[in-house]
């Protein structure tokens, strides 16, 4: 019975779980539904679907629906917003790299002294 409990609560934990209603994505994000509808139409959101077609938002589609509203607030354009994602997350990237590399090259070293 623990099992199943601690698997329920890592899966509520779950930033990218589709869980949320358009509405209540709405009510997280501050924007209005039919601003997510044009943001997927735009193709700079895409809601998980249920069987029933439904739009289901994670976490992570919430928090980039605000990043989207701010950078549209400042007065991006779709296209500069869909540049400026895929720019953040190859940053996110590189960056996730360097520190992996940064750990092998400090591995490597504290072998070469050991030896």
């Amino acid at each position: 019975m623990a099992r199943k409990q601690k698997d329920t609560q890592s899966t509520l934990r779950d930033s990218a779980l589709p869980k949320y209603s358009i509405a209540m994505a709405a009510d997280l994000s501050g924007t209005p539904p039919q601003q997510l509808r044009r943001m997927e139409e735009s193709g700079l959101l895409t809601p998980e679907r249920t069987d029933g077609n439904t739009r289901r938002y994670s976490d992570d589609d919430v928090l980039l629906i605000s990043e989207i509203g701010e950078l549209a607030e400042a007065g991006v354009n779709a296209e500069g917003i869909r540049r400026i994602l895929a720019l953040r997350a190859e940053l996110l990237t590189l960056r996730k790299a360097h520190e992996r590399l940064r750990a092998e090259h400090a591995e490597a070293l504290r072998r070469l002294r050991e030896q």
